[in-house]
């Protein structure tokens, strides 16, 4: 997370900056200069990025943490979801140590409102990434993460129960096992 409020910092930083040569520069300077516009807020994950699950803030079954300094902002939509609201970018999403949703950018996947999946393989000496993207991840069931999800579209594609994804054979004591056994936590 501090890596996401430095790298929001000096883009904030960056065009103060530029706002301020401009309006000090001279007439002829200032005919010759333009600013762009900063680029899209985005946040590519790496593996680093998926940490233990229990030091993730735990809403229903999921954890939910924020790579970029919106977690207040992302704890609340999952907290109290609201059909067509989105997670902010830097969202992680993770129900099991093996699978991960990034919110990317938002020119990323607009059709999936730019979450990117993960399939990971959690260690106890970190987390590796086997597969990213959309259409190539599989879940641990066999079946395509974007096509589950695609029916949770009102509720930015996070599934958890009665949304009409599909559900999966694990009831809440099970996924609690399974967090619990994260092999990246002491």
């Amino acid at each position: 997370m501090a890596r996401g409020m430095e790298r929001l910092r000096a883009t904030v930083v960056a065009v103060s900056v530029a706002f301020l040569t401009l309006g000090c520069g001279d007439s002829a300077t200032d005919a010759t200069t333009s600013i762009d516009p900063p680029p899209p807020l985005d946040f590519e994950a790496t593996a680093e990025d998926f940490e233990c699950l229990l030091d993730w803030d735990r809403v229903r079954n999921i954890r939910v943490t924020n790579a970029l300094g919106f977690l207040d902002e992302a704890l609340d939509l999952a907290r109290e979801p609201r059909a067509g609201e989105q997670y902010p970018v830097g969202t992680i999403i993770q129900l099991v140590p093996g699978e991960a949703m990034v919110k990317r950018g938002p020119d990323f996947d607009p059709d999936n409102n730019n979450w990117e999946y993960f399939e990971l393989t959690p260690t106890a000496d970190g987390t590796s990434i086997r597969v990213r993207g959309r259409d190539d991840v599989v879940n641990q069931f066999g079946g395509q993460c974007f096509g589950c999800h695609a029916d949770a579209r009102d509720f930015d594609f996070i599934c958890e129960k009665g949304r009409g994804c599909v559900e999966l054979p694990l009831d809440d004591a099970a996924i609690t096992a399974i967090q619990n056994a994260d092999p990246r936590c002491d």
